[in-house]
């Protein structure tokens, strides 16, 4: 009997710690867990946006810029961010900057985020791409590539943007608005300025929808296509290292 007793709790043990870990692995994997732990340290999010950029009549040269004094932390930060700057176009821009800086640290928040700011469709183009900017393999990585989209950063002095940190953006000269039937609403094309490209500029499509299974609902312009901010900047002088982003 002595050894059935000392059987069962052996068993029993390993039911435990299987238990653990599978609880210990659901929390690394839940992008919301621990949120005040995340932030404790840090200074408080600010974001500000400048400029007018028309929601439905195409305006030549308008512009605008968000600025803030680092990147969200956790969805929650995100969601709130995205409350004061989603419902204009370039607020939008600055957004998926964000998103996208945050997949590069941490793969299941930045999808949430992601998923948040970008038609269904763009969704898993963008996250293909990124797989290989923010990789292990030498000639395709790029983790300064979100870096490269903020004011002050150049490919000779590392991406060390200027602080607080600036998303500058334009109406493109070349695509006037268009409506979209499958949106059911105006697609608005915006030039981010960028000095990691050749053409110091990259174009994303933006637009509000209430296209049934598309977030927004109307309320946040999110993103319809955004190609060139997942196309590879030009790479760091070997000189001046990525410092990385706050």
């Amino acid at each position: 009997m002595k050894g059935k007793n000392f059987e069962n709790l052996w068993v029993t043990v390993a039911i435990l710690i299987a238990g653990l870990l599978a609880a210990s692995s659901c929390e690394k994997n839940n992008p919301e867990e621990n949120d005040e732990d995340l932030v404790r340290n840090l200074p408080r999010l600010e974001v500000s946006i400048l400029g007018s950029i028309s929601h439905s009549t195409y305006t030549k040269d308008q512009s605008g810029a968000v600025s803030f004094n680092r990147f969200p932390a956790t969805v929650t930060e995100f969601k709130q961010v995205r409350d004061q700057i989603g419902g204009e176009p370039h607020g939008a821009v600055a957004l998926q900057l964000m998103a996208y800086e945050m997949y590069r640290r941490n793969r299941d928040r930045g999808e949430e985020c992601i998923q948040l700011n970008n038609t269904v469709n763009n969704v898993t183009s963008a996250t293909s791409r990124l797989k290989e900017l923010f990789g292990d393999d030498a000639y395709y990585a790029r983790p300064y590539q979100i870096a490269a989209f903020l004011k002050g950063a150049t490919w000779d002095n590392g991406y060390s943007p200027s602080r607080p940190y600036t998303v500058e953006v334009i109406v493109s000269e070349q695509h006037p608005y268009g409506y979209s039937d499958d949106y059911q609403n105006d697609m608005v094309f915006l030039h981010v300025l960028t000095q990691g490209k050749p053409s110091g500029l990259e174009l994303l499509y933006v637009l509000k929808t209430m296209r049934p299974g598309e977030p927004g609902e109307g309320k946040y312009f999110i993103v319809q296509n955004s190609p060139g901010l997942y196309s590879q900047v030009r790479e760091i002088s070997f000189s001046t290292p990525f410092q990385g982003l706050d």
